[in-house]
C-alpha cells in the first residue's frame, strides 16, 4: 500500500482520487491520512465489512455504488487487478459512467488461468480498447510509474512494472 501511496502522489495533479474495487479499502485511510480526497467504490459487502471492521476511519468514503460518486470531480480513477475481472461491455459502462474523470491508471494482469480472470489482452489490445473509448495511452508518462514501481519492489513477482498503463482522455490534453 504504500507503494501505491508513492506512485500515486508522484503526480501533484492527482489531488481527488477515486479507487474502483478497492476490496476491503485498505488505501482509503492510508491516502487520506496523507491529505488526498481519496474515495473507495466496491460492489462487494463482505469487503466493505472487512473495511468497517479492520480500518473503518472514513466509512462516508467507501462506497458500494458508483452513483454515490459519479458527480463527484475526481483528478483520477485507479482500478487495481480489477478489469481483467470484468467484459469489455461493463468496462465500457464504467469509463462511460465516470465521464468526468481526466486520467484512469490501471494495473491489469495478464495471468492466465486465475479464477475470474476473463479478460486477458495485451498491452496493444488494452491501449485500442481504452482508445475506442476516448482515452489514449500515456506511453512516457506509464514508463515513468512503471520505473518507479521497480524501484520500489525490485524483483516484486507481482508484474505491476509490466501491468501499469495510464490513460488520459483526448478532450483533457
Amino acid at each position: 500500500s504504500v507503494v501505491l501511496a508513492s506512485l500515486i502522489e508522484s503526480e501533484p495533479r492527482w489531488q481527488t482520487v477515486l479507487d474502483f474495487g478497492c476490496g476491503p479499502g485498505v488505501m482509503i485511510d492510508l491516502m487520506t491520512a496523507r491529505g488526498l480526497d481519496y474515495a473507495g467504490c466496491d460492489y462487494s459487502a463482505e469487503a466493505r465489512q472487512l473495511y468497517l471492521a479492520h480500518y473503518g476511519l472514513n466509512p462516508e468514503r467507501y462506497f458500494s455504488s458508483l452513483d454515490a460518486v459519479v458527480e463527484k470531480s475526481n483528478d483520477l480513477l485507479i482500478a487495481f487487478d480489477v478489469l481483467e475481472h470484468m467484459r469489455d461491455d461493463e468496462i465500457a459502462r464504467l469509463i462511460e459512467k465516470l465521464h468526468a474523470i481526466p486520467e484512469l491508471l490501471f494495473n491489469i494482469s495478464r495471468t492466465r488461468g486465475i479464477p475470474g480472470h476473463i479478460n486477458i489482452k495485451s498491452d496493444r489490445a488494452w491501449i485500442e480498447f481504452m482508445k475506442k473509448h476516448g482515452f489514449l495511452f500515456e506511453e512516457t508518462r506509464t514508463q515513468t510509474l512503471r520505473q518507479l514501481y521497480a524501484q520500489l519492489r525490485p524483483g516484486s513477482p507481482d508484474r505491476w512494472d509490466r501491468n501499469l498503463f495510464l490513460f488520459s482522455r483526448e478532450a483533457s490534453r
